[in-house]
């Protein structure tokens, strides 16, 4: 799904976070401007919202620091927080173009990337008790073959 956002509308995305740690949510969609010369798009950035903490974000990537009901993402009425103008990729389109807008291919997440969300969501005695695991596992291997 493609969020169509006018300039000034408000937003908010509400989630229930089921554990503390690093996330990245990135939006798919257009900020959309109406001109005396028609109607421009720009792609969503970060930048154009509050993050969890209430602070104006400046990449996709956010830390949760307590789990429950909460506002993960969000842009006041008025367009708040604003962006220059000039950071914004804007483009001219039809009327048409706008209420038809596809949805863009999603972003893929690098394998590393998800390999780091997800040991960042570990507590450090679940990391231990992996290590521990994979220790414990390559002995007894090892002491079956040499038997």
């Amino acid at each position: 799904m493609v969020l169509m956002l006018e300039q000034d509308q408000s937003f908010s995305m509400q989630a229930n976070v089921t554990s503390p740690g690093w996330q990245t949510l990135a939006l798919q969609g257009y900020l959309v401007e109406r001109r005396a010369d028609g109607v421009y798009i720009a792609p969503l950035i970060p930048q154009l919202f509050y993050g969890v903490d209430g602070s104006q974000l400046s990449t996709w990537r956010q830390y949760f620091s307590s789990t429950g009901p909460q506002t993960i993402l969000s842009r006041a009425a008025g367009g708040y927080p604003k962006v220059p103008k000039q950071e914004l990729w804007w483009r001219k389109v039809s009327d048409l173009e706008v209420g038809e807008k596809k949805a863009a291919p999603a972003l893929e997440v690098p394998w590393y990337q998800e390999w780091m969300d997800w040991w960042n969501a570990q507590q450090w005695w679940e990391k231990l008790g992996l290590i521990a695991g994979a220790v414990i596992l390559v002995a007894a291997v090892s002491y079956a073959a040499a038997g």
